[in-house]
This record gives structure tokens, sequence and C-alpha cells, in this order.
């Protein structure tokens, strides 16, 4: 059994998720040919640096805390962070809009047990998936706005199917003039028409630390960071299962 903790509540200074597929490479002493072959399955890494501050306060205590409960033979569930440079803001087209309920005397407000509730809708819908020319597999949407750089590469695209799909986008894709696109992505994905899907979500893996556990000195003034690397787990892996726990 393999303890998977969440991730602390603090943020990143700095972060990169990326794959690797490692390969073989022979090269034939007649020809001089180069041959290569995927040597192991392809694995995601993931780097992220924690400020010892934090906006919490207490970036420090929780990555002390994180190496004590990893101890050196449990993993982390990690989410990807967005690849590309500056926010998009554009929440409301892409991902979830805010829905507003009406009665005729007005506005409806919602609530539970908890409290108010608040009422969301994914303005995207599926309209086909399939395969391109090139032989990547597509996503064809509508509902975005019109002639809209709706996708850009590197980011991920959330299809809520059962089960919910994420693949990563190959290239940048724009709305037409009616609001549709579609998107090339890597990977496969099962058809899904009429499905909601969401623009810029993440991915997730369970990771297990790269080398020995970050070290960080608190200076007598400023920040200071700790650096950590983070390598893919896959269940198989492991004796036994994963167990997710969230501890904070």
């Amino acid at each position: 059994m393999t303890n998977v903790y969440a991730w602390p509540p603090v943020g990143a200074l700095g972060h990169e998720w990326t794959r690797v597929d490692p390969v073989d490479v022979s090269r034939s002493l007649i020809t001089g040919a180069d041959y290569r072959s995927a040597a192991q399955r392809s694995r995601r890494m993931a780097t992220l640096v924690v400020s010892g501050i934090d906006n919490t306060e207490a970036g420090a205590g929780y990555m002390e805390s994180l190496k004590r409960l990893l101890a050196g033979r449990h993993a982390v569930r990690l989410y990807s962070k967005p690849v590309n440079w500056g926010g998009r803001g554009d929440n409301a087209l892409r991902n979830k809009a805010p829905l507003t309920w009406e009665d005729s005397e007005g506005s409806v407000t919602w609530e539970d047990s908890e409290g108010s509730v608040t009422w969301e809708y994914r303005p995207l819908t599926v309209t086909a998936t399939g395969t391109d020319s090139l032989g990547f597999a597509t996503v064809t949407i509508s509902g975005g706005p019109a002639n809209y750089l709706i996708a850009r590469p590197g980011e991920f695209l959330t299809i809520y199917s059962d089960p919910a799909q994420t693949a990563e986008i190959v290239t940048a894709a724009q709305t037409d003039g009616t609001g549709a696109a579609t998107i090339r992505v890597f990977g496969s994905l099962a058809s899904a028409i009429g499905a909601a899907v969401s623009i810029g979500t993440s991915d997730t893996g369970v990771f297990l630390p790269v080398g020995p556990y970050p070290r960080a000195v608190r200076p007598s003034a400023g920040d200071w960071s700790y650096t950590w690397n983070f390598r893919e787990l896959f269940e198989d892996e492991v004796d036994g299962s994963f167990v997710e726990i969230d501890p904070w």
C-alpha cells in the first residue's frame, strides 16, 4: 500500500509539467543507421518551487510536514498549472460560467444547510470527436464566442463524459463565426457527442520526489524557497494499491 497525499494548500513561485519518453538507441555497424525504440512507458515529470513564506505565511511549515508524511516511500497527487504566459481571464467563456435564476418577482437565491448555493454551467459542448488527416485525435466544440482564440498549445481540455477525459492540446485553435472549433489533441478520445467540455483545465497524476527532499535555510529577512522535482508513479509499480489522503 502506498499513501498518496494531497498537495498542501500553497502556491508556486515556478512550475514545470512535462512528459518524457525514454528510448533505446542502437546503430547498424554495416549502414551506420540509427534505430530507436521505446524503452519504457511515457511518464510525466513535474517541478514546483514553493515560497517559504507563501500567502499562507506557512509555506515552509507545509513543506516540512509534507516531507514527514512522504517519509521516503509515499507519493503525492499533483495537478498541472498553466504552461503559457499570462492569465486568460476568460474562464466564463471556456470553462464555467455563473448561472442565475429568476422568477416573476426577480432574482432567486438558493441555499442549503451550509449556506448559499452557487450555480454554474459549462457553455461549450462536444459536437464530434475523430481523427484528422495527420492522425491526430480531434474534438469539435460549439458554444464559444465567434472568431476567438479558444485553445492554446500545452493547455488541457476536459470532456465531462463517463468517465471524464482530459487531453493535452497540440496547437492553437480559433472558433469560426458560429463559435465552433476543431481542436487537435494528443492521445485518443472516446466518442462523447453532446457532453460538456472545458478548456484550460488541469492534468493530474501521482508522483514521487526525485532525489533528496529539498532543504532550505530561512534567512534573517526576505523570502526563501523549496524546489521539488517529481517523477510520475503508476499504481502497478507499487506493492498493493494507492490510498488517497488529504491531511490538510
